[in-house]
């Protein structure tokens, strides 16, 4: 397979076809939630000590990333996070609130992306609000 772009996590997703589920659309995904919104901040070269901010990001239900936020890194392969797995884990234990510093999963690599050089030093600050529907 040939890249014409660094690909982020966002596209690899779009991009794999699964077996036993198919992709839909945030309502479908989570009809318990009425309303929800997501803040982003993304946070670079966190290895080399004080951290460079990247600048900061709102979702909420109508304007949603989809199951990752990419990373912005122009070096970063298969980057960003899953923003849906940790939605998941907070409808299943009906969490209103959530804060946490999620990694990028992604690596920087070669200009074609075939040599894998280092991780990559992004990070993202993650604060989620959820409004449930009445039962």
């Amino acid at each position: 397979m040939t890249r014409k772009k660094h690909m982020k996590a966002s596209d690899v997703f779009q991009e794999t076809e699964f077996l036993l589920s198919k992709k839909v659309s945030f309502g479908e995904a989570f009809p318990e939630i009425e309303d929800i919104i997501v803040e982003v901040e993304e946070i670079s070269d966190l290895v080399w000590g004080a951290p460079a901010r990247s600048g900061k990001r709102v979702y909420n239900k109508e304007r949603f990333p989809g199951e990752y936020v990419n990373c912005s890194n122009s070096r970063c392969y298969d980057g960003g996070f899953s923003l849906g797995g940790i939605i998941r884990e907070m409808v299943a234990r009906q969490a209103t609130d959530h804060e946490s510093m999620e990694s990028c999963q992604g690596y920087e690599g070669s200009p074609k992306g075939r040599k894998r050089h280092r991780d990559c030093d992004h990070a993202f600050k993650v604060k989620i609000s959820i409004t449930y529907k009445a039962a």
